[in-house]
């Protein structure tokens, strides 16, 4: 199937670039392409039995080239009814915490057991190995994930990032995986640290000239506390109109 340049409007070049070299390689997403927030989680929760969902996993980037090529996109908003898998954790999954982030965003009044978050987001993973339970998770293409992230013009366009991945990537005294791929500077404990407890956190980080934010945090699932998201939402809102992509 050849992209044909006629159909490219509706989607980046980096994206269709992205979504080209993906083919039979990676994970591309899901989401809105042409957003302005990226959220990087840690990776899909979807059970290697899981026939259904590891056929779309697998199919991810072949779904976005006929995407482009027809010019359409992924569903983006939908009601989570008593059969969808999310409805029974609803509250406590990473999709929910998504949404509440979105909300918080901008500052939308919730509906019950909905999603739109997708239509002002794209989400990927950091891990392109698929898990239910992120102990058990192959993590062994972790790095090459990241050496993806930092050349991919796609990915480094996005004026923010939150890398909801908790540990799978790291700034310390010693590493600063996050500085070095999104070419950013932490900025520092008086202003860029966030600690509401030993599970609830979030660190900025901002380009020299401020018009990238990226935030690392934990993995947006389970226990987060709304104050934080809030907080989150609250700075990425004042960030895109600072920026003017509000």
């Amino acid at each position: 199937m050849h992209l044909s340049n006629k159909l490219r409007y509706m989607y980046s070049e980096e994206f269709v670039t992205f979504v080209k070299n993906g083919i039979g390689k990676y994970f591309i997403g899901t989401g809105n392409p042409n957003s302005n927030i990226l959220i990087v989680g840690k990776e899909s929760a979807i059970d290697s039995n899981d026939n259904l969902g590891m056929c779309w996993y697998n199919n991810n980037a072949i779904d976005w080239k006929k995407h482009i090529f027809n010019n359409t996109s992924e569903e983006l908003e939908y009601f989570v009814n008593e059969n969808n898998h999310l409805r029974k954790g609803w509250g406590k999954n990473t999709w929910s915490k998504y949404q509440k982030l979105n909300d918080y965003i901008f500052e939308k009044t919730p509906k019950s057991f909905y999603v739109d978050f997708l239509k002002n987001i794209f989400t990927t993973e950091i891990n392109d190995s698929p898990d239910k339970n992120t102990v058990n998770a192959n993590k062994s293409g972790l790095n090459e994930r990241k050496r993806l992230f930092k050349k991919s013009a796609f990915i480094q366009n996005f004026p923010v990032v939150i890398l909801a991945c908790s540990n799978y990537i790291q700034n310390n005294d010693n590493i600063r995986e996050i500085d070095d791929i999104f070419n950013v500077t932490y900025f520092g404990d008086e202003k860029g640290k966030y600690w509401y407890n030993k599970g609830n956190w979030f660190f900025l980080h901002y380009t020299p000239d401020y018009k990238k934010l990226v935030i690392h945090t934990r993995q947006l699932s389970a226990d987060v506390k709304n104050k934080m998201l809030e907080d989150m939402g609250r700075i990425v809102r004042e960030h895109l109109i600072k920026i003017e992509k509000y």
